[in-house]
């Protein structure tokens, strides 16, 4: 089977795990992670499949990214307290956003905007870690959700900026399979993290 195989059916699977938690552990932070996931899991499939017909999925891909890193923003706010951090990444976000809007008028500015996105998700993420580091909470961190949601995001998203700052000079996708990696070991610490924190009675 090959790689991207695998990372959608993984994708898929992993929305569905986590849909399945949020029925039975309601709460704001799931239902965000689980918008994440879903979407993230439609989109990987739609944009494969535009690939295997041969057309450009830009604009997809374009579209989705507005409300990626929006949404990994807004989830990273729910659970840091600190209110200076809140402020910190609403500031980001908005910069991520008004650099989208001037994709809009100048496409090639894409994989710029694609490198801000994952920074952010990548300092978000690097936030709650700290905090959590510093907080009563670290002496349970296996049991915390957003501890392993976060570790995911971190292995998905920070090595993909430089990966991302060097596509302009690749001349095929021949090192696509890293970002196929990449998402793979992400949704396997995502998965690992429901599964862990199952005992939990409620998330945050």
């Amino acid at each position: 089977m090959k790689l991207e195989y695998i990372e959608l059916s993984l994708q898929a699977f992993t929305a569905l795990f986590s849909l399945i938690y949020l029925i039975k552990y309601r709460s704001k932070f799931l239902f965000l992670l689980s918008c994440y996931l879903l979407f993230s899991s439609i989109v990987e499939g739609i944009g494969a499949y535009i690939i295997t017909i041969k057309r450009s999925s830009y604009l997809l891909y374009f579209i989705y990214s507005l409300f990626q890193f929006n949404l990994l923003g807004l989830i990273y706010y729910h659970i840091i307290d600190s209110e200076k951090l809140r402020k910190l990444i609403v500031c980001l976000t908005l910069v991520f956003s008004a650099l989208w809007i001037i994709v809009i008028f100048n496409r090639n500015l894409f994989f710029y905007l694609v490198i801000l996105g994952a920074i952010n998700t990548s300092v978000f993420a690097f936030l709650y870690l700290r905090t959590l580091l510093l907080s009563d909470k670290i002496l349970n961190y296996k049991k915390l959700l957003p501890f392993w949601v976060s570790v995911g995001f971190l292995v998905f998203y920070f090595p993909s900026v430089p990966f991302f700052s060097l596509i302009g000079y690749m001349k095929d996708r021949g090192l696509f399979f890293i970002i196929n990696i990449l998402v793979i070991l992400m949704n396997l610490f995502i998965i690992y993290g429901l599964i862990w924190s199952k005992k939990e009675k409620k998330y945050l």
